[in-house]
């Protein structure tokens, strides 16, 4: 299904990193299969999973494409053309049509997925609202929302068993309600972000392969009425928030936070966002603040739970650092290990599987003809597992990152994009992570129930299949 394509050469782009010690462990991922198995594998399951229809040579080539399909689709490995695309030619690389369709019903015309004047607009327009992003200011509120945590935790009955990414939803999205409107969310809300996103990313249709293969361009297709019910379900909470807001703004109350701040841009000629645009810029930023941590995180505590040593290692650091006190906003930087085994989480499971892009107008790809309205395929999951960059891909080494090892190569490390377009808060969701996996494994321990089963399939983040359920140990 998939073949090799001509890409630019560049023999320094192999990374020299000294071999790295690791037990036999892989954690759970698709086995690297021919082209043929992968073929006979979608041919015989009705809607494989897109990461299990991704060939060996998807994980060892700097390009491959898919012969298939409405239009032309390529898969690109190869850092400097990743850099082309995500940078320098990002004008002829806009969000594809298949992810712009796919998230619209919930994010609008957030600045996730807009393009062109519009993006540039409207991210100007946001940057005082990016103020209130900063790590210092939003660490009382984050702290704060993962000591509540930490005591829902403490009330529960020993051997109680919980659904850790439900759990972990709960306390991101606590805290991005509480920097985006300076309050907690509550466990009914909490509730029903978690089921209704959940609902949302197993209807979306950019993780279909039938749809992608199928996909036009110039006719996108219609979401659907599950996909459409969830995103109002999410929508209608931000709405509903963002009413009460101006209702205080209109009786005279002043608000410092990032709701505010978005509710206060002005453009050039001074006009302000209209209501639907503040909600789809809200919603970008309580969707990439709360879903991607909380995914990643999930992965981390399940790979700590299957490797003790780590784990262990993690626990010995905290306890030099913090001693018996409460996590500071200086201790992030000490943390180091904490910090390496998060980074680690979120190469093996980047929040996001698949950047896609369409192509606006012909390029070339090295020798390799890429035609206008082909389907660019940028996998952080694939990138990050690539045998050329990676020693080891497939293993959980923290180690990796530390003071000894190579650093990445620009372009080979992207679990919040690259570019202009990438993720604002990729260090809030360090800070938060290592905040969250502190004041947790310093209490309590997760256990699988059947780690044997635990599959990672790929929705808006990566995500086990059927979510993990753990008892909770406290220590």
């Amino acid at each position: 299904m998939i073949r090799e394509a001509t890409a630019p050469s560049d023999k320094s782009l192999m990374n020299s990193v000294s071999p790295l010690r690791t037990e036999g462990w892989r954690p759970p991922a698709p086995a690297l299969r021919s082209n043929l198995a992968i073929g006979l594998r979608i041919l015989f399951q009705r809607s494989p999973d897109l990461l299990q229809t991704l060939p060996r040579d998807c994980y060892t080539k700097d390009i491959v494409t898919v012969p298939v399909g409405r239009r032309p689709v390529f898969i690109v490995n190869h850092p400097e053309t990743i850099r082309r695309i995500l940078i320098e030619d990002r004008a002829n690389y806009p969000k594809s049509d298949l992810m712009v369709s796919a998230l619209s019903p919930l994010l609008g015309e957030g600045v996730l997925i807009s393009s062109g004047e519009l993006w540039e607009h409207d991210r100007q327009m946001l940057e005082p609202a990016f103020m209130h992003m900063r790590l210092a200011h939003m660490f009382p509120d984050m702290r704060e929302a993962v000591h509540d945590f930490v005591e829902r935790l403490q009330l529960l009955e020993t051997d109680a068993v919980v659904d850790l990414e439900s759990e972990l939803t709960h306390v991101t999205a606590d805290i991005m309600l509480r920097t985006i409107f300076s309050k907690p969310i509550g466990a009914e809300r909490a509730d029903a972000v978690f089921e209704a996103f959940s609902s949302f990313q197993k209807n979306s249709p950019q993780f279909q392969l039938q749809h992608v293969l199928a996909s036009d361009p110039h006719k996108p297709a219609l979401p659907g009425a599950e996909l459409m019910r969830d995103a109002s379900i999410l929508r209608d909470l931000l709405a509903a928030m963002l009413d009460e807001r101006l209702g205080l703004n209109s009786q005279g109350k002043v608000f410092v936070d990032f709701a505010q701040a978005v509710i206060d841009a002005r453009d050039t000629d001074g006009l302000p966002f209209g209501r639907e645009k503040i909600i789809d810029q809200l919603a970008v930023f309580f969707l990439a603040g709360h879903e991607t941590t909380a995914s990643s995180l999930s992965w981390a505590f399940f790979m700590l739970s299957q490797q003790p040593q780590v784990l262990e290692k993690m626990r010995d650091e905290i306890r030099e650092v913090l001693a018996d006190r409460s996590f500071e906003f200086d201790d992030f930087k000490s943390l180091r290990f904490t910090r390496d085994v998060f980074r680690e989480s979120l190469r093996l499971y980047p929040p996001a599987a698949f950047l896609t892009r369409r192509a606006l107008h012909e390029d070339q790809f090295g020798r390799l003809k890429v035609p206008a309205d082909s389907f660019i395929v940028i996998s952080p999951w694939l990138i990050h597992r690539h045998e050329a960059y990676w020693p080891q891909a497939d293993r959980f080494i923290p180690q990796r990152f530390d003071a000894n090892g190579s650093a990445p190569l620009p372009g080979t490390y992207l679990p919040f994009g690259l570019g202009p377009r990438a993720c604002t808060g990729a260090t809030i969701a360090q800070l938060e992570a290592s905040l969250i996996l502190c004041e947790v494994l310093r209490r309590f321990s997760f256990v699988p129930l059947n780690a044997a089963k635990i599959f990672p399939i790929s929705r808006v983040s990566v995500r086990p299949a059927d979510g993990i359920r753990c008892h909770v140990e406290k220590i």
